[in-house]
């Protein structure tokens, strides 16, 4: 992403310069301490979507950095990064969902139907991930899932030993 950004004396946002995150100037930025970490954010102009951001670049404790933005001028750097976690969190639980508990797979036409397919996915995702961390915390939810196939096949076929 290209971003253009130099704040004038009297604090708005011109379409000059260039923002150089290795050389962040920190007299033009807003400093916050954010979750064992350290957030810099700086409102900017982007030329791939021509219009004024807000960029809130994040180092963590642990190292490294992460860069967050928002179309939304006013919105607290805290905010933007909370934000970003969240739909993170919903966009994993509907991968899992895709890939370990079908939820592309139904066929039905009718809502209810529907609607009984999509939460009993999610709802299982959701229950493979308080199992994995309760019981299981050092596999993946796709190890789980063949764990726990193989010991239900497994009884399936003492059961027609017996």
């Amino acid at each position: 992403m290209t971003v253009s950004a130099q704040a004038s004396v009297d604090g708005r946002v011109s379409k000059a310069g260039r923002l150089i995150f290795e050389k962040l100037d920190l007299q033009r930025c807003e400093i916050r301490d954010i979750e064992g970490g350290r957030a810099y954010s700086v409102k900017a102009y982007s030329k791939a979507m021509k219009r004024n951001i807000k960029v809130v670049v994040h180092y963590p404790e642990s190292g490294g950095h992460k860069i967050y933005f928002s179309t939304d001028l006013d919105m607290s750097a805290r905010d933007i990064i909370e934000y970003y976690r969240t739909r993170f969190q919903i966009e994993f639980c509907f991968r899992d969902s895709k890939q370990f508990t079908g939820l592309n797979d139904c066929q039905a036409r009718d809502l209810r139907k529907l609607d009984f397919a999509f939460n009993a996915s999610l709802a299982s995702v959701n229950i493979a991930k308080v199992m994995r961390q309760r019981y299981y915390p050092s596999i993946s939810i796709g190890l789980l899932k063949a764990y726990l196939s193989n010991i239900y096949m497994r009884k399936r076929m003492s059961y027609f030993s017996e």
